[in-house]
């Protein structure tokens, strides 16, 4: 029996089958995943000052420059989708069409799981990750600017940039679930 994690990266060859974009795809899940847990072991005064000592400060750094990998790869993933995709492909809903998603939506309506396809609903739903992404990469740098220059404001960005997280965190678990139930059906019909 292969083990689940092999069933799954042969889903991911299958659903995502550009070989960098799959592997631009995963590096940034793990990062983003890195950060989120890393982002638990960081405590800061109510001034917004971070605790002091060899070990806060590792993890102080460890997310700085996670973040800034993370960044960088999401300016990759960005170059990489407006070469070889489409921002229509994601955000068909700016230029007013929306005929993919409604049917999206109706199928999901009929309790049924929609097909991945351009300017549909996981097409949609992948762009609003690169939004939430993007939010939370422009406060994380901005904050990081302000707490260098000790600015009376780098506390309150810090405090959206965590607030900001909570979405790629919700992210995270629809995008991961919806990918771990689609390769569970389609591996169940295909038994």
């Amino acid at each position: 029996m292969k083990s689940l994690f092999s069933v799954f990266w042969q889903y991911m060859c299958r659903h995502l089958p550009a070989t960098a974009l799959r592997h631009i795809h995963t590096t940034l899940a793990v990062l983003v995943i890195l950060q989120i847990i890393n982002s638990n072991l960081l405590f800061f005064s109510h001034q917004g000052m971070p605790d002091s000592g060899w070990i806060a400060t590792t993890f102080l750094w460890f997310h700085i420059v996670c973040g800034i990998l993370t960044t960088l790869l999401t300016i990759v993933l960005i170059v990489y989708i407006a070469r070889k995709q489409s921002f229509r492909r994601f955000y068909p809903y700016l230029w007013g069409e929306n005929q993919a998603v409604l049917a999206d939506l109706k199928t999901l309506c009929r309790f049924s799981l929609p097909d991945d396809r351009p300017q549909g609903l996981a097409n949609i739903v992948q762009g609003l990750g690169i939004v939430a992404l993007i939010g939370i990469e422009v406060t994380a740098l901005l904050w990081l600017v302000l707490w260098q220059q000790h600015s009376l404001y780098a506390n309150d960005i810090r405090v959206l940039h965590k607030t900001l997280t909570g979405f790629i965190e919700v992210y995270l678990v629809a995008h991961g679930g919806m990918a771990l139930l689609h390769c569970w059906l389609e591996r169940k019909l295909t038994r």
